[in-house]
């Protein structure tokens, strides 16, 4: 239970999130980690025992769903990604093949998932990166439908558009933000948050955007009664558990949202 908003903006694709997690009957919490990075690394054929990096950079990633499922598609992949191999005359290493790869992963673990958990599992995830063949951020959404296929297709084509997705998401939110901008768009995932009729959405925003073929997450400060704070999900780097007087020093770069 979640909502999460990609979306295309002078040729950036930028993700939020709010940062509930849901568990059935039992409850929820405002601690999940949905807008995430991802490094990866592709290496050409070996040169003299060496191998030459032909590629790299950073895969933003935000999902909604099962957050086991989604979790594991990272944990799984985030070891993988760094050390990649292609022969370029051969192998599609544009963000196409490197989409096919996650999609591969993807569809592994979601079957696992349903086949214990059934509809419980299902993971819908939304992920881009700098595309070295066509020369710009690409994105592409995964996910499982009802009964129970993984599909793929790439989204985001253009600047304007946009895909929301989770237990959020509505026709009446996708209208309200189409065409719209970084601001409207995360006022509309706060209207949503603050909402009390939709309990499965709550918590702090979370943001990533794009700087180059590097995916950057950020916090979003925060101005309250009790003075500013710093949120990186459940995590208020400028609260007291991150006291200056007391270890080091978070220099999370933020986006504000005083004012």
């Amino acid at each position: 239970m979640t909502l999460c908003i990609v979306w295309r903006e002078a040729g950036n694709v930028k993700f939020v999130s709010d940062s509930r997690l849901t568990f059935s009957q039992i409850g929820s919490s405002d601690c999940g980690i949905k807008v995430v990075r991802i490094p990866f690394n592709i290496y050409g054929p070996d040169e003299d025992d060496v191998a030459p990096l032909i590629l790299s950079g950073d895969l933003g990633m935000a999902f909604a769903g099962n957050a086991v499922g989604a979790l594991m598609v990272k944990e799984a992949l985030a070891e993988v990604l760094v050390r990649m191999q292609a022969v370029p005359s051969f192998h599609d290493y544009s963000m196409e093949g490197i989409a096919d790869f996650v999609f591969r992963a993807y569809r592994v673990i979601s079957a696992e998932l349903c086949a214990t958990i059934l509809e419980h599992g299902r993971t819908c995830i939304v992920f881009a990166g700098y595309c070295a063949i066509q020369k710009r951020l690409r994105a592409f959404r995964i996910e499982t439908d009802h009964q129970n296929f993984c599909h793929k297709r790439e989204v985001l084509v253009s600047d304007g558009q946009h895909e929301a997705f989770g237990s959020g998401a509505s026709p009446q939110l996708n209208a309200s933000i189409a065409g719209q901008g970084e601001q409207n768009i995360v006022q509309a995932l706060l209207s949503v948050i603050d909402d009390p009729a939709i309990p499965g959405v709550g918590g702090n925003v979370q943001y990533g955007r794009f700087k180059g073929s590097n995916f950057q997450t950020l916090g979003v400060a925060k101005l309250s009664d009790d003075g500013v704070h710093y949120w990186r999900g459940p995590l208020d780097l400028n609260g007291p558990d991150f006291d200056q007087s007391d270890g080091l020093i978070p220099n999370f770069p933020l986006l504000n949202m005083i004012g």
